[in-house]
């Protein structure tokens, strides 16, 4: 009788595939090196990429701000411009009239005082609006070095006055001062008009 053949299993250890390789302590340091080293570059990346972004932000926020500040300025300006032009038209027609009106006896004064300083002898006219005769009479009066005569003169404003010495005349017109002014201030207008035409 034949007996069977055993089969018995065999148990072999082989080394497993998936096995984790393990690495001396030179590997180790090279691999935590090179770890590093990237890690430190991707970092330094990071920060420069991060820096160009915030550069840029302020760029912009900048360029913002400048156009706000120029925009701004612009419209305080001529706001500005046309509140003192219309200061300005105020004080030509309602304020400078009468000032003119009061400033012309200061004037004469100041010219009858630099006549009585040269010793002047000759006899002095002084032509006015005849309206104004009375109100300029005191200061002829406060001169009694001078020989002076008023005489009214129709085709004179109240703000006119002609100091007579001999040949020579000496007027003092303020009314062409006003009108000066006047012609200044019309320039001005119309320039910021026109400015405000052109940039809306």
């Amino acid at each position: 009788m034949t007996r069977a053949l055993l089969k018995l299993e065999v148990f072999e250890t082989a080394p497993l595939e998936d096995a984790t390789t393990l690495l001396d302590a030179h590997q180790a340091t090279k691999l935590r090196e090179t770890a590093y080293d990237s890690g430190y570059a991707a970092g330094w990346q990071d920060a420069l990429e991060q820096m160009r972004n915030e550069d840029a932000l302020r760029r912009i926020a900048a360029e913002e701000a400048l156009q706000a500040v120029g925009f701004s300025y612009a419209e305080a300006h001529q706001a500005l411009s046309g509140l003192f032009l219309r200061l300005t038209e105020e004080i030509l027609a309602q304020i400078l009239p009468d000032t003119l009106r009061q400033a012309l006896p200061a004037h004469l004064a100041q010219e009858l005082d630099a006549l009585v300083a040269r010793n002047t002898q000759c006899a002095v006219q002084i032509a006015c609006a005849p309206n104004v005769v009375d109100a300029l009479a005191p200061l002829a009066e406060a001169c009694p070095q001078l020989q002076i005569e008023m005489v009214a003169e129709p085709s004179f404003s109240e703000a006119q006055v002609a100091l007579r010495v001999q040949a020579q005349e000496r007027v003092i017109d303020l009314d062409a001062l006003r009108a000066a002014l006047r012609a200044v201030f019309d320039g001005q207008k119309h320039k910021q008009q026109e400015q405000e035409r052109v940039h809306g």
